[in-house]
């Protein structure tokens, strides 16, 4: 089994970086689905929906995130940590293996512990000014998830 803190916080501060606009753009994706789904008033278009989750999963899938005036790219060792934690997220959230699942929230958690709250307002700043794959504020629903993550911690499953 991998041990995450460590994975997470032995990593340098660019991938650091590079991760938090990973987090804030999955995890805006992950809220702006469930806000969709769920019928929510306020909820983006359908169109917007799709964009910005075509863009999330365009991102993971190719381990590079494409903005405005720059590529994002991972070095091999975060590259082989996304794929990890991707086969996780499949277990866990598509197959209903909870071991998993667990598995992956404790990855999530030692991700965004090891980034910071900083960090993760340094990648939504990031988002906002180079990023058009969706509304502006859409990148704050992403940050509110991390903190609340960082603050709460892992659920019991």
């Amino acid at each position: 089994m991998t041990d995450w803190k460590t994975a997470f916080e032995s990593l340098p501060d660019d991938e650091l970086d590079k991760l938090a606009v990973l987090r804030v753009l999955e995890c805006s994706n992950g809220i702006v689905q469930h806000m969709y789904r769920d019928g929510d008033k306020d909820a983006l278009s359908i169109e917007d929906t799709r964009r910005l989750m075509g863009f999330s999963m365009s991102s993971i899938k190719r381990q590079q995130i494409v903005l405005d005036s720059e590529t994002i790219e991972f070095s091999p060792e975060v590259k082989q940590l996304m794929v990890e934690v991707r086969e996780l997220y499949v277990k866990g959230m598509k197959q209903n293996d909870d071991l998993a699942y667990a598995e992956f929230l404790k990855s999530s958690l030692a991700c965004l512990q090891a980034c910071g709250i900083k960090r993760i307002e340094a990648a939504k700043d990031k988002l906002f000014a180079d990023c058009y794959s969706a509304p502006p504020f859409v990148w704050q629903f992403g940050v509110d998830y991390c903190r609340n993550f960082l603050r709460e911690g892992l659920p019991s499953v």
